[in-house]
């Protein structure tokens, strides 16, 4: 096998540097843009609504509701005091370079747009007939990576209501660096709750619920067949359907809460080949494997019901406890059918390939969690958080293939193989945390804690295999398991020298463990200190540094990681109609662990992953009222990685690292016509650029006009 080929290699090499990027992505995806940042309009706005709430409760000496005499804030509809505001909006995007990495990126489109709606509507409580208070948002509408819908419901001791439905577009293309592009999906997924909660405020309540999640669209997974790898064409569509009943209860200080949580799961993915393109993974010819047909039906249902109870009060005055359990049990089957044709390792022709399965797994689980804490003084106190679990997994899974397959010497050859395999998984974890705090007023606040868990983990296999080709019978059983405790120590302190200063500092050393058998404890330091100044009413700074050291000492692994993050930032704000916020932020990663792996196909080759990314990352956020009918808004950011630095590596070792550089300005003028109506037009750039893979470089521009009516 080519060594640049290497699947293997391939993989150790580029999953960290895919995880980096989706860090990026994600931390680009949620900053704030100046699309949604708040002209000095919606400042004065918001100042206003502490002011309408007030006015919506208050009375004159008639009993008639006072009314607002500031148009800016709303307007009185009756008993209600409401405002409402709608920015609608169309986008024009322009792509230069790698279209499928930008997608994969920011995935912002063009077209029109219902970039915010909200209505607001209050009365004083009891007032109202169907509700006391309304209140709906809507963001993004109309095709953006992140849609949301919120609404809320409340009538004074008779109801609550919150429902929102949130939908979110995914797409990724990791390009050739990764799996050889083969892995990709665009994908849209739409999440919905609704909560009611009946007789609030009262002794007894009572709450409903339904969530829905679901999602659907293209994917391309990759395929072994015959020795090579395939991409494969691919529709998802999955959907979660939850159901949520309870009731709560109050008597003398105490709170109780049971509920049942109901959830089915359904997926039904359709897989297939690719007609005239399964060029496999590029194997130098004779490839070992070809696919000609293939088409795949996963049909797969699960359901859980979990029943969870609480309760919380206080015994005197010292003494507060916390206790909550829940028991579930969860059912999973998945049938499986495949068919396929094509050309098999040996070069014979396979005729027809039929692979059925069917798997089952069930698992029943329980957890407690119990809090205990003691005031010894009015500065004292002594905590106690407990926590067991306890959960099985028992899955059986049955295959059989049958395949017709016409040799290179012309005959018809028929097989059969059949497989059974039975797997218990049990996991039973005690975790138990006692932590002692100091409160010396506002001044002082210190703690230290002890935290130890220890989990019990056993694994039964069986696993039997039978072949008509060669007549052989194989079973297998096998057994693991591992008892182990670790321990963690830490503690941290807050000081207040001044009114307007706030200094963190906490630290955490011990051992933690997450994986199952054969693996020792993650030995571990965390440092992590910050200080917040307010020097003046309008200026106000930020740092902040955290320190991770984490050790695997298992002899094959002897993993090694380290990270540094430096943090800095200040806010000035001097009027409504100033603002600046900017703020530096420096991450120092590296990671090394030993490797074994096998190079050009047969030869075992040990080495050292050595993986190293150098963060900088650096936002600049302005707003000036230039106008009292103008604002000027100027946002940036960016992101460079300057990858590893100059290390001595051996001639097996893999050195990984993603050197990187983005920048992200934006612009944004808003005029406001008069106190209903404001125009804005808004500029956003992106600029991307790979040391390494600059087929994935990409330049965007993106314009959005909109008009705000506000009522």
């Amino acid at each position: 096998m080519n060594k640049r080929r290497d699947p293997i290699r391939y993989w150790n090499r580029f999953l960290p540097a895919l995880l980096l990027l989706g860090l990026l992505s994600g931390l680009v995806q949620a900053q704030s843009s100046v699309e949604k940042a708040e002209t000095t309009q919606q400042v004065k706005e918001l100042a206003a609504e502490h002011e309408r709430a007030r006015v919506a409760i208050e009375k004159n000496g008639q009993g008639t509701v006072v009314k607002s005499s500031s148009p800016e804030a709303g307007r009185q509809w009756g008993i209600y005091s409401t405002r409402s505001s709608m920015e609608i909006g169309h986008r024009f995007e322009d792509t230069q370079g790698s279209r499928e990495r930008f997608l994969s990126d920011v995935n912002v489109r063009g077209g029109f747009r219902l970039l915010d709606y909200s209505l607001d509507m209050r009365a004083q409580p009891g007032t109202g007939l169907l509700f006391d208070f309304m209140k709906v948002d809507v963001n993004n509408a109309g095709g953006d990576v992140a849609q949301n819908m919120t609404i809320r419901f409340d009538k004074n001791r008779v109801y609550h209501f919150d429902g929102q439905i949130r939908r979110f577009n995914y797409f990724r293309t990791p390009g050739q660096e990764f799996a050889l592009g083969f892995r990709n999906h665009d994908l849209r997924q739409q999440m919905s709750d609704f909560r009611l909660r009946v007789l609030p405020q009262r002794k007894v309540s009572f709450n409903l619920g339904y969530g829905r999640n679901m999602a659907k669209g293209r994917f391309n997974p990759t395929y072994t067949y015959e020795s090579d790898i395939f991409q494969l064409l691919g529709e998802a569509r999955w959907q979660t359907d939850d159901y949520t009943a309870g009731i709560e209860a109050t008597h003398a200080g105490w709170n109780f809460g049971v509920e049942s949580f109901y959830r089915r799961f359904r997926n039904d993915p359709t897989v297939n080949s690719r007609p005239g393109l399964d060029t496999g993974f590029g194997q130098p010819a004779p490839r070992p494997g070809a696919i000609s047909l293939l088409d795949r039906e996963t049909p797969w249902r699960s359901q859980a019901l979990v029943t969870r109870a609480n309760l919380r009060g206080s015994v005197r005055d010292r003494l507060h406890i916390v206790m909550r359990g829940w028991r579930d049990d969860e059912k999973f089957e998945a049938p499986y059918l495949e068919l396929s044709q094509g050309v098999a390792s040996n070069n014979s022709q396979i005729l027809n390939r039929t692979f059925t399965g069917n798997g089952t797994a069930n698992r029943p689980g329980t957890m407690f969690d119990s809090g205990v804490s003691y005031d010894l003084t009015e500065n004292f106190t002594i905590t106690n958080t407990f926590n067991y679990t306890k959960w099985r997994i028992i899955g059986d899974l049955s295959t059989l293939q049958t395949s017709q397959l016409r040799t290179t010497a012309g005959a018809i050859q028929n097989s059969v193989a059949t497989t059974f395999a039975s797997q218990l998984t049990d996991l039973e974890s005690r975790r138990n945390i006692l932590d002692f705090s100091a409160n010396f007023g506002k001044k002082l606040f210190a703690h230290a804690n002890w935290r130890y868990q220890h989990r019990n983990v056993q694994l039964q296999s069986l696993f039997a295999n039978r072949s008509s080709t060669t007549a052989a019978v194989t079973n297998t059983v096998g057994a693991d398991g591992e008892s182990i405790g670790t321990n963690t120590f830490g503690g941290g302190v807050r000081v207040r020298p001044t009114k307007q200063t706030n200094i963190f500092f906490d630290l955490e050393r011990g051992e933690s463990n997450n994986a199952f058998v054969r693996i020792n404890p993650l030995e571990h330091t965390r440092v992590r200190a910050r200080a917040q100044v307010r020097a003046t009413d309008t200026f106000s700074f930020y740092a902040a540094f955290t320190s991770l050291d984490r050790t695997n000492p298992t002899p094959q692994v002897l993993n090694d990681s380290s990270m540094r993050s430096y943090t800095v930032s200040a806010n000035f704000e001097p009027s409504t109609r100033a603002y600046f916020d900017a703020g530096y932020d420096y991450q120092d990663l590296a990671s090394t662990a030993n490797l074994e792996y096998f190079l050009a196909g047969s030869r075992r080759t040990t080495g050292r992953s050595l993986y190293y990314s150098r963060i900088n990352s650096l936002f600049v956020n302005s707003r000036f009222g230039v106008t009292s009918r103008v604002d000027l808004m100027l946002y940036y950011y960016y992101i460079m990685d300057r990858g590893a630095p100059t290390v001595a590596i051996g001639a097996t070792d893999l050195l990984n690292a993603y050197p990187l550089r983005r920048h992200n300005p934006e612009a944004r003028i808003a005029y406001r016509f008069n106190n209903r109506v404001t125009g804005n037009l808004s500029f956003r750039h992106f600029s991307y650029n790979e040391d390494q893979f600059s087929f994935q470089d990409y330049r965007s521009n993106i314009l959005t006009s909109s008009l705000r009516f506000t009522f």
